[in-house]
């Protein structure tokens, strides 16, 4: 069974989330506090995030900060619970759990993470006909954050070159981001493929 992690301060809140997710054949491991978040990702493989509203929003600074790059390369949704139903901003749990299926879990990323802002050509072909100029917040070895608001699905492979460089790289959509789902920058997250460049 593959697990979620849900971050709630109510343990009554979180007890009824992981109900809600077992009937659905998904897993939960529960959190009460965003500053535990970063540890569980460490050491339990995990495909996506519930991520309570009033929980964000009262938790401290630095935590606040420590979890931003983390949850852009999971699967994530934040809700309310309220009247006995488990609200989700943008979509219904059930759509949630699907995208979570389609995500392979695992334990917090291990290559070490740039700040990068790269101007780059994104494209679903590699004809690059239709392509949109976007550019990366940040990078890696095995990939790239890059913003785009066009509509992207796990498992989507994708084309890029940057600006200035005619060499095409190709990456596969690891993790998404769409637009107006919540505060952070709208994206996708992509994991080069095999043979393809990285930057350092």
């Amino acid at each position: 069974m593959r697990t979620c992690i849900v971050v709630a301060t109510s343990e009554a809140t979180r007890t009824f989330v992981a109900a809600s997710l077992e009937s659905m054949g998904m897993g939960s491991v529960l959190v009460a506090s965003l500053g535990d978040l970063p540890s569980t990702l460490d050491v339990t493989p995990s495909c996506g995030i519930l991520l309570e509203l009033s929980t964000a929003i009262t938790a401290l600074p630095q935590h606040k900060k420590a979890v931003q790059e983390l949850l852009e390369h999971y699967p994530l949704a934040k809700f309310r619970f309220a009247g006995g139903q488990v609200l989700i901003v943008g979509e219904d749990l059930k759509g949630f759990v699907g995208r979570c299926l389609q995500f392979k879990p695992r334990v917090t990323r291990k290559a070490a993470r740039k700040d990068r802002y790269l101007a780059l050509r994104l494209s679903a072909d590699e004809s690059f006909e239709d392509a949109e100029k976007v550019v990366t917040f940040n990078v890696s070895d095995g990939g790239y954050f890059v913003f785009t608001v066009r509509a992207w699905k796990i498992g989507d492979r994708v084309w890029m070159r940057f600006f200035g460089d005619e060499a095409t790289i190709c990456g596969t959509v690891r993790s998404l981001r769409p637009w107006g789902n919540d505060k952070f920058f709208p994206g996708i997250g992509v994991k080069i493929e095999a043979g393809g460049e990285g930057i350092g």
